[in-house]
């Protein structure tokens, strides 16, 4: 048998070794081998032998036996920073959500996990009730990313996870906002627009008389300004949270009166382009919206300049007290003020973008106008999303055609009658 081809030796009465030879290690210079002991006939240890031998011819690493899924949980998140094509905040979120699977196989040796064992590992997760499908079905897809980049490294021979169906996700409730709720809302945001700015405008006064009007390094009362600013242009254009706060005066065209999406702000506070080409869009405003925006371009614009800062196309539309971009954390508590005080409690930014979609749907706007103000890369995700606000079009559609039978039938008896008659 050729050096490297393994070697069986016997330890004792149905007892063996078997070795297979890598070769140096071309980093460290170190002879490589695999050994491993098995009970059993010399048939069951020539068995062995084949199965390190093919895995070697594979590309495993001789190493591969050795490192459980924890262990490379970690190499593989080190990997993703490495990389750098996904936030801190996701890798970490990642990791968190894999510590469901790594209590059952985080110990096992990567290469000994079987499909069965992941099966049985999702199984008794859902019987722990923690999480949902939904959840689940990200877990799913970490894992089997995991296994991949195991793979890459020549870990493993094949990936587990693609014998495994993905856990089912929750159906998504997505909640939206009535007409009037919508109406009231838009009332109540035009009262904290008309509020914020008094209330800048009070303050301002008062540093005049001090004869502190310029020279300061920021002005407490832009940001709730930009706040309001947020959910507006989310009520009005159904653009994302991270796309408004990531909106900058370059992308806003007041005369055409539309918006270019075309980066978005991350929890992170990285601005990022959008994930599909479909989220690189133009979104059309209404008039009232044009006016919000024009009035607030030139109040930022005199405010900035009274710290030294130009307004520039650059510029962020919501800004910080220092003309910078706003924090998402600083919105979502005065949001959260904000709906509390004035009788939506429970309502997300997001749910915005559900209520424009779902009115825009249910007064007859086409699917194709709707995804594409929305971003989605096809119709058949609109359609899945917000069929249900579909019933009324559907009602004065079938309307419509009993309308034609009307027709029909009337004119059907107009002429019987003329015949009658004649």
């Amino acid at each position: 048998m050729a050096k490297g081809d393994g070697s069986i030796i016997k330890l004792g009465r149905d007892h063996w070794r078997v070795r297979v030879d890598y070769g140096k290690d071309p980093l460290t210079g170190k002879r490589q081998v695999v050994s491993k002991t098995i009970h059993g006939t010399k048939a069951d240890a020539r068995r062995l032998r084949d199965k390190l031998r093919a895995e070697k011819e594979s590309g495993i690493r001789p190493n591969a036996g050795k490192i459980t899924l924890s262990e490379f949980i970690v190499d593989w998140a080190n990997s993703r920073r490495t990389v750098g094509k996904a936030s801190e905040r996701t890798i970490t979120g990642e990791q968190r959500a894999l510590r469901h699977v790594e209590k059952h196989l985080g110990s096992c040796r990567i290469a000994d996990i079987t499909p069965q064992m992941i099966e049985r590992a999702y199984a008794l997760i859902r019987e722990e009730g923690k999480i949902g499908g939904t959840t689940l079905n990200k877990i799913h897809t970490s894992l089997k990313n995991v296994f991949r980049k195991a793979h890459d490294y020549g870990l493993i021979m094949r990936n587990p996870c693609d014998h495994v169906e993905a856990p089912q996700r929750d159906k998504a409730e997505r909640k939206s906002l009535t007409k009037e709720e919508f109406s009231r809302l838009a009332s109540r945001l035009s009262e904290a627009e008309r509020a914020t700015y008094e209330a800048l405008s009070e303050k301002e006064a008062k540093q005049f008389e001090r004869g502190n009007t310029f020279g300061r390094s920021f002005i407490r009362g832009i940001a709730p300004i930009s706040c309001v600013q947020v959910v507006r242009i989310a009520a009005a254009t159904g653009m994302r949270r991270g796309e408004i706060l990531g909106l900058t005066w370059g992308a806003v065209d007041l005369q055409r009166k539309s918006i270019s999406v075309r980066q978005s702000l991350s929890a992170d506070g990285e601005l990022k382009k959008p994930k599909t080409q479909a989220g690189i869009r133009t979104i059309s405003m209404g008039e009232s919206s044009v006016q919000s925006l024009l009035q607030w371009k030139a109040r930022q614009a005199a405010e900035l300049r009274k710290f030294g800062v130009v307004q520039t196309d650059d510029t962020p539309v919501c800004c910080s007290n220092v003309g910078g971009f706003l924090n998402g954390s600083n919105f979502e508590h005065w949001w959260k003020k904000f709906r509390i005080a004035n009788g939506f409690p429970d309502l997300k930014l997001h749910e915005l973008r559900h209520t424009q979609a779902t009115l825009l749907v249910g007064e007859g706007t086409d699917i194709k106008t709707v995804q594409d103000r929305l971003g989605h890369s096809s119709a058949s995700t609109t359609l899945d999303w917000y069929s249900h606000a579909m019933p009324e079009n559907d009602l004065a559609a079938a309307q419509h055609i009993d309308n034609l039978f009307d027709e029909e039938s009337q004119s059907v008896i107009t002429k019987f009658e003329e015949r009658k008659s004649a």
